[in-house]
């Protein structure tokens, strides 16, 4: 792979940090676009077709809808991707276990190039959008049925969120990248076990095994499933930290890792566009929000989480829709369940406020039933 002999110029090296730790497709942008920009070929989300008995047919490069994407009167200002981690059919050597492809990270990231901002919304995986859409009404459901481009149009068609790009990074990319950079250093507060890996309080540096583990576990944690994107968030944040100390020579090398195991439909000119935004931006203008809702039982069985309309729409409308026409709650095609238990005020938080220790929310014990 042929590779540039240019310098990269100054604050390249803040840029890679700063994007490897908020979502991956950044840092596959930056680290693309500057250590081997003339050869690089994104890796695109692969759509299989199979027949009655699983064979697989036919396959195709994931593609997101034109009619889904942001309003020509947007453009220029805003870019949305949809962000998923995906457990893709992998075993894990540790654990022995093998899974599905379930998202366990579902996030709406928006590029705000007029205000220079980042925003991320994060869907808890057991997101209820009802069972025309999924088998377990679960939104972490719809990508092993109908792929990347088929959850964009889940997030555009119940949230009325536009999506013009997609990223997805496996597990075992997600590993492997971890593992790269010499693992993570992490302050964890809780005692738990996943899949034969155990954590205890205190300040560990975590392997890209260990990691995928803290991330995905849920059980184990206060809040459960809103405990677990508290933890994605700390992690982003300790993955921030331990970065800085990285030379910019060995950020490079970590280009071939990351473009081997993220997929995204981001053209060469897209991603050295959004290199100068996005070296351009503060960690305090780069912010989190949870899709706001309450522990729920779906009338199939399931745990689900039940999102509240009318805090959902004032976050969108707020802070996801800068530009274009504000959409009332009743607007929002979200299938709501009825009842609710416990509801978690899940809050905001930036870059700079997780480096200081605060993730933002918090329980709350007041039942919000529909």
């Amino acid at each position: 792979m042929a590779k540039g002999k240019k310098k990269p110029p100054m604050g390249v090296k803040n840029g890679l940090l700063l994007a490897l730790s908020i979502f991956m497709i950044v840092s596959s942008v930056l680290l693309a676009g500057y250590t081997s920009l003339m050869n690089w070929t994104p890796l695109a989300d692969v759509v299989e077709r199979t027949d009655q008995q699983g064979t697989v047919i036919s396959t195709s490069n994931a593609v997101i809808d034109e009619d889904i994407k942001t309003p020509e009167a947007a453009k220029g200002q805003t870019v949305n991707f949809l962000v998923a981690g995906i457990d893709y059919n992998t075993t894990d050597k540790t654990a022995g276990v093998s899974r599905g492809k379930l998202t366990d990270v579902i996030m709406l990231v928006q590029i705000d190039l007029k205000e220079g901002s980042v925003r991320a919304l994060q869907f808890p995986r057991d997101t209820w959008i009802g069972t025309n859409r999924s088998s377990t009404g679960k939104i972490n459901a719809i990508y092993g049925s109908y792929g990347i481009s088929g959850l964009a149009e889940v997030i555009y068609d119940q949230f009325s969120l536009t999506v013009d790009h997609y990223v997805t990074i496996d597990m075992d990319g997600f590993i492997q990248i971890v593992d790269a950079i010499g693992g993570v250093p992490l302050t964890i507060d809780e005692s738990f076990t996943l899949e034969g890996v155990s954590f205890s309080p205190g300040t560990h540096t975590l392997s890209g095994v260990e990691a995928e583990k803290f991330v995905r576990e849920r059980h184990s944690r206060s809040g459960g499933d809103i405990g677990r994107i508290h933890a994605q968030r700390q992690f982003l944040a300790a993955l921030f930290s331990k970065m800085k100390g990285l030379s910019t020579s060995e950020l490079t090398s970590l280009a071939s890792v990351v473009m081997n195991n993220v997929t995204t439909d981001l053209s060469v000119g897209t991603a050295l566009s959004l290199v100068q935004e996005i070296l351009k931006m503060d960690t305090d203008n780069m912010s989190f929000y949870t899709a706001p809702g309450t522990t729920a039982t779906a009338n199939n069985g399931q745990s689900v989480w039940r999102v509240l309309k009318d805090d959902l729409a004032d976050i969108l409308n707020d802070y996801f829709r800068p530009y274009t026409e504000k959409i009332p709650m009743d607007q929002l095609a979200v299938d709501g369940i009825v009842g609710g238990s416990t509801g978690y005020d899940v809050g905001s938080a930036t870059v700079t406020d997780i480096l200081d220790g605060n993730t933002g929310g918090s329980e709350d014990t007041s039942s919000k039933a529909a």
